[in-house]
């Protein structure tokens, strides 16, 4: 897997920390590039709840009340895209995370392909927080 590249419209990495590090880290990284977790979705333990196991997996939703207010200003449209998301799974005892392209998404919207750029770097200095 390529590291920190954008791939198929996604940048994806390799962690080299365990899934429960990997998250946190994530998280304190998310802070520290001026974004918020929003939301996380844990898949593993929505699934647990129905008998099914399976590796760590999770969600977390980020964006900033700042940025959401810039991209309604500009195209009320593309209200639909935020919050970004940042995909965490394991698979075959490694940790893998998965951040959204935004400026692919940003960019289908008047005014908002810079915003989708920034966005990007900090995506990937997130993403790389874990490398």
């Amino acid at each position: 897997m390529l590291r920190g590249v954008i791939v198929m419209e996604n940048i994806e990495i390799e962690s080299r920390f365990t899934f429960g590090e990997t998250v946190e880290k994530l998280r304190r990284s998310v802070e520290e590039n001026g974004l918020k977790v929003l939301a996380s979705i844990d898949a593993q333990v929505n699934l647990s709840r129905i008998g099914i196991k399976i590796g760590g997996n999770q969600i977390l939703e980020i964006f900033h009340p700042n940025l959401a207010a810039e991209v309604f200003g500009k195209d009320i449209r593309a209200g639909i895209i935020p919050p970004l998301r940042i995909y965490i799974y394991e698979d075959a005892g490694k940790t893998y995370v998965i951040a959204q392209n935004a400026s692919d998404l940003f960019s289908k919207y008047n005014g908002l392909s810079d915003l989708g750029k920034r966005l990007d770097q900090m995506l990937v200095s997130i993403v790389h927080s874990v490398t």
